[in-house]
């Protein structure tokens, strides 16, 4: 149904990139702090990056703008990286999108899921026809974003879609995940969410999880891949003390925000992370002084002019 090579790179850790804007002008992307980023992880060994989705601020974005972060990173990585592209939760706005992101020669979509007025339909099948309509609208597979605890039998409905290559889980209920793979099996790529801080990625990844997807790879890369590889190891040990090590920064994405915490830290490492967009928050001088601490604990190194 899928390319082989293409499930297997999706195998892996997932980076969210961040969204950087201009500091003089929030209503600019920064596209050359974007590019470096970029290069950066690429250069690290991060093989797919997701642009415009959670932790790149989605919600602030306008359609143009995915469509400037998708072909900047595409024309960046080329095939050095996987580019995973997002389509909004909005149906017009992706069902626009789709065929611009086909016409990149993007290779897979995030799919966020649709709201009603920012809750989950009562209804199901609103989200399983959401989901067919944007199959139906290009000839990229789609990965869908969970964001709304589907129940395994949604995710059996899901597979019905011939266009759905994998589903992107943040296992809110991880109950419900590890039942879905349990009654599909390999139909699915499953890549889910870390939580370093109680420290679960290792049952995760026994119960069946292929990949996860995570923001702290912007500026710290290198622990995040040892999780994986870790994983594919069944290196339990080494998972657990690596959570560890990351569970103060766990802890402060929690306290501060998903997309906050990266950007931060992106800016003291010397490289591009910059303002959010409101309703989110910059990080406090105390924030700030937190992350800088959590980031030297771990060995990173912090640029002397950092912002």
């Amino acid at each position: 149904m899928f390319p082989e090579d293409l499930r297997q790179k999706l195998r892996n850790v997932h980076a969210f990139a961040v969204t950087p804007f201009k500091r003089d002008d929030l209503s600019q992307l920064d596209l050359d702090g974007l590019a470096r980023n970029l290069a950066f992880l690429i250069e690290n060994g991060v093989q797919v990056i997701n642009v415009g989705g959670g932790t790149g601020e989605i919600d602030a974005l306008t359609d143009v703008e995915l469509l400037t972060l998708a072909r900047t990173a595409l024309d960046l990585a080329g095939d050095r990286a996987l580019i995973l592209p997002t389509l909004p939760g909005n149906l017009n706005a992706a069902l626009e999108l789709a065929p611009c992101y086909e016409k990149m020669d993007a290779r897979v979509m995030l799919a966020m899921a649709p709201f009603i007025r920012n809750m989950v339909p009562n209804d199901l099948e609103g989200v399983f026809a959401y989901y067919q309509t944007l199959a139906d609208a290009s000839d990229v597979p789609l990965l869908p974003y969970n964001t709304q605890a589907w129940p395994p039998e949604f995710f059996v409905r899901l597979a019905e879609i011939d266009r759905i290559v994998g589903i992107k889980d943040p296992c809110h209920v991880p109950h419900n995940l590890f039942k879905a793979i349990k009654l599909l099996g390999n139909r699915f790529v499953w890549i889910g969410n870390k939580r370093h801080d109680p420290g679960v990625l290792h049952f995760r990844y026994q119960a069946g999880i292929e990949g996860f997807t995570t923001g702290f790879t912007n500026f710290a890369p290198k622990y995040e891949l040892d999780l994986h590889r870790s994983a594919l190891r069944q290196d339990w040990p080494r998972m657990v003390d690596i959570q560890t090590r990351l569970a103060p920064l766990e802890r402060l994405r929690l306290a501060y925000g998903d997309a906050t915490i990266p950007k931060t830290a992106l800016d003291l490492v010397g490289l591009t992370g910059g303002p959010v967009r409101p309703p989110r928050v910059d990080a406090s001088p105390t924030a700030r002084a937190e992350i800088r601490t959590a980031l030297e604990a771990l060995g990173i190194e912090i640029a002397n002019q950092a912002p």
